[in-house]
C-alpha cells in the first residue's frame, strides 16, 4: 500500500514538473557553425534554459524551458543581444557589429 502511494505521489510530481516545461521553435538569422555554436552556447547557459539546438538548414532553434523561470519573449531577448535576428526581434546593431564575417546576415553568400 505504501509503495502505491509513493508512486503515486512520484508520478503526480513528474506531472507537475512536467506541465512547467514548454518549447518553442525560434526563427534566426544564422549563417554558420560558428553561429550554432554561439546560439546553442549563449541559450544553454542561459538560466531557466533547459535544452536548445539549433537546425543550420532551416535556421531554426528549438528550445525546451522552464516557464516559471523565462519567457519565449525572454529567449528572443536574448539572441538579439548576442546578433541575432529571433522570429519578429530584430537583432541589436552593435551585437551585429561584433559577430564575425561569416555571422553576420549574408555572411556565408560572399
Amino acid at each position: 500500500m505504501k509503495a502505491i502511494l509513493l508512486l503515486s505521489i512520484a508520478l503526480l510530481f513528474t506531472g507537475f514538473i512536467n506541465a512547467q516545461t514548454k518549447t518553442v521553435v525560434i526563427q534566426t538569422s544564422a549563417e554558420c557553425g560558428s553561429c550554432k555554436i554561439r546560439i546553442e552556447d549563449k541559450l544553454n547557459y542561459t538560466k531557466g534554459i533547459k535544452f536548445a539546438e539549433l537546425n543550420l538548414k532551416d535556421k531554426k532553434v528549438t528550445v525546451k524551458y522552464s516557464a516559471k523561470k523565462i519567457s519565449s519573449a525572454q529567449i528572443k531577448k536574448v539572441l538579439s543581444e548576442t546578433g541575432y535576428d529571433a522570429d519578429n526581434v530584430k537583432a541589436i546593431a552593435s551585437a551585429v557589429d561584433k559577430l564575425p564575417a561569416c555571422c553576420k546576415p549574408g555572411g556565408m553568400k560572399k
